[in-house]
């Protein structure tokens, strides 16, 4: 399960911080969190959406310190394609959403994006889907990896109730 947090919609965006989970019908199991420094994002061409940079600036602090700090974009893409290796799927809340916008950033890099189009999932379907299961929500929103937990969670849930 794959969350971002972006400063813009569209790819090509900056990508403020990166939070994934493996995870299967069983539970979660590992975790990945980092956060990425704006300047490497410029730096590799990657832009800022002045209405999407508004909204953060209304955020609480502990949500706004995402806007400062972070390892380098590459480091931090490299990093993630060891983590998601072996991996048959890559789940987004709208892979149209996180995956495309972390593919471009890949492209932004020049380094190859770890998955195929066809191992991307959509969470926003399954879980939309009858027979899902809700969780009350722990950790932060709008913390890539709490997002992703959350997410990786009721996946695994709604799987496992569908498996019986």
């Amino acid at each position: 399960m794959l969350d971002l947090e972006t400063l813009g919609l569209d790819p090509g965006c900056v990508i403020l911080s990166l939070g994934a989970v493996a995870f299967d019908e069983e539970g979660v199991k590992e975790t990945f969190s980092r956060s990425i420094s704006l300047k490497s994002c410029d730096e590799a061409g990657l832009e800022i959406d002045a209405g999407t940079l508004e909204w953060w600036l209304g955020q609480d602090e502990n949500v706004q310190e995402q806007l400062t700090g972070g390892d380098e974009l590459t480091e931090v893409l490299h990093e993630f394609s060891e983590f998601y290796s072996g991996a048959e799927e890559i789940w987004g809340n709208s892979p149209s959403f996180d995956c495309e916008i972390l593919s471009a950033a890949y492209d932004a890099a020049n380094a190859p994006v770890p998955w195929e189009f066809y191992h991307e999932r959509c969470f926003r379907t399954l879980k939309a889907m009858p027979g899902a299961v809700d969780l009350e929500r722990e950790g932060d929103h709008h913390d890539a990896l709490d997002d992703a937990v959350h997410q990786a969670r009721r996946a695994s849930a709604t799987l496992a109730r569908w498996s019986e």
